[in-house]
């Protein structure tokens, strides 16, 4: 999806198009996965000298609130965030790769089905939900290597120092 259409949704919900802004989407455009806001501030700050962590998450809260990206947390409740390429087709879901962090779009919701089951079994309404899928994408699947809960969603790309900054 092009950037532009990204560009659309933030003015339909009233958000100024800032250079840092357009940067973090471009970001998520080329990666294709599952970054961290440290992840996310170390490739900003090669664009924009000094940009803190305040600004990163407020850039990453708007494009979440828009539906631009998606926010999902591992075992220790860290949010990592990833950007939804399918914003135009509707309510989908997605598939996250454990060991390389791909994520793709899964357009696929079998929500009436439980909604049903839960109306007869548990005499209650579903009001909303969210699914998160999680597993092996082809290419780490056919590396062979299980997936420990140390691993899930660890960027090979850069890691963190002690004092949680990020070393690319």
């Amino acid at each position: 999806m092009p950037i532009d259409n990204y560009i659309e949704r933030l003015k339909e919900n009233g958000h100024r198009i800032t250079p840092k802004m357009r940067a973090v989407i471009e970001l998520f455009l080329e990666r294709k996965s599952i970054l961290d806001p440290f992840e996310v501030q170390a490739r900003l700050q090669k664009r924009f000298k000094g940009v803190g962590l305040p600004t990163v998450y407020r850039i990453l809260e708007n494009l979440a609130n828009c539906g631009i990206l998606v926010a999902v947390a591992n075992e220790d409740r860290e949010l990592r965030y990833f950007i939804c390429r399918g914003i135009e087709h509707g309510h989908h879901h997605h598939f996250i790769c454990c060991d390389c962090g791909k994520v793709d779009e899964v357009n696929l919701c079998l929500m009436d089905e439980v909604s049903k089951y839960v109306k007869r079994h548990l005499k209650a309404t579903v009001q909303s939900h969210f699914l998160q899928i999680e597993g092996l994408c082809e290419k780490c699947g056919r590396n062979g290597r299980p997936i420990t809960l140390d691993r899930r969603y660890e960027s090979r790309a850069s890691t963190k120092t002690p004092s949680g900054s990020v070393k690319s």
